[in-house]
């Protein structure tokens, strides 16, 4: 072969190469590429850990606290009150809390039980319409119709 044909075969040879690599490394990058779904802020570990805290305490007050004379209703009161304060405090100082769903699920139930019927089924149907995925969708539901029901036989 002549030293220019061995150049010219060199060269395609060399481009070749070069447009496989290319080729190669194009398709990885298309399938390294950034995933599907929805793009979120993301979170930080320390208030996060703060608001599931106050969201396990509020869950211990309302689940477990009881007044000593069940028909003590200043006793009820304060209890809601300290219920409603700590899922407050959630809310204001961390509004994209990885559990929201849980803090309106307790919202509505401590409304309920105080008697508020409206703020119940807000936070109720917030749960609804906010959160579609949740776990507690089923539970949601179910208690915002006992609590419409509830309210329609006053």
């Amino acid at each position: 072969m002549k030293p220019r044909n061995e150049f010219n075969a060199l060269l395609w040879l060399a481009l070749l190469c070069a447009s496989f690599i290319i080729i190669s490394n194009g398709t990885a990058y298309a399938q390294s590429g950034v995933a599907r779904g929805a793009i979120s802020a993301p979170r930080d570990p320390e208030l996060e850990k703060q608001s599931a805290h106050n969201l396990e305490v509020a869950k211990y007050y309302f689940y477990k606290r009881k007044p000593a004379d069940k028909n003590d209703k200043d006793g009820w009161a304060r209890l809601n009150k300290a219920v409603i304060d700590r899922l407050q405090e959630i809310m204001d100082t961390n509004p994209n809390f990885a559990r929201m769903d849980s803090v309106y699920f307790l919202l509505g139930e401590v409304y309920a039980r105080a008697g508020d019927l409206d703020q119940a089924k807000e936070f109720f149907g917030k749960l609804i319409k906010e959160f579609p995925d949740s776990q507690m969708i089923g539970d949601a539901k179910k208690r915002l119709a006992e609590v419409e029901n509830q309210g329609k036989g006053k």
